[in-house]
């Protein structure tokens, strides 16, 4: 018998990566930037979004505004407005955490991160569940 690890490390939601030539796009805006990038994984939680050129004068612990547009999923496209907060930059990427998101919000990003999965192998979704991956 064994349990699953409702969280991956420290996180508490299952991230996807968007799919192929299907971008999760942000548009992001902080204190002395703005710009529209793409996320390179997504949960209910927060994102990581690909920076290829860093943003000076960008520190962690600060509040972005986001818009962020999901995939159409069978005729359903989706974007919604959140803040987030920098938690950390790593080379190319920034982890942002979701503040205040709403319920829809949230709903739609679970129906997303849930197309995403069923989209990978069986092995895979276990792993990632048990926070191998």
């Amino acid at each position: 018998m064994f349990f699953l690890k409702p969280d991956q490390g420290n996180r508490r939601y299952i991230r996807v990566q968007p799919e192929e030539g299907r971008p999760v796009k942000v548009d992001i805006n902080g204190e002395g930037f703005i710009d529209i990038l793409e996320a390179r994984d997504i949960s209910v939680g927060g994102m990581g979004i690909i920076v290829p050129h860093m943003f000076e004068g960008c520190r962690i612990d600060r509040v972005v505004s986001l818009i962020v547009t999901l995939p159409d999923q069978g005729g359903r496209g989706c974007h919604f407005q959140v803040d987030g907060i920098i938690r950390h930059v790593a080379d190319d990427t920034f982890g942002i955490q979701f503040l205040g998101l709403e319920a829809a919000d949230k709903k739609e990003i679970k129906r997303y991160v849930a197309s995403r999965l069923k989209d990978e192998p069986w092995h895979t979704r276990l792993k990632q569940r048990l926070g191998i991956i």
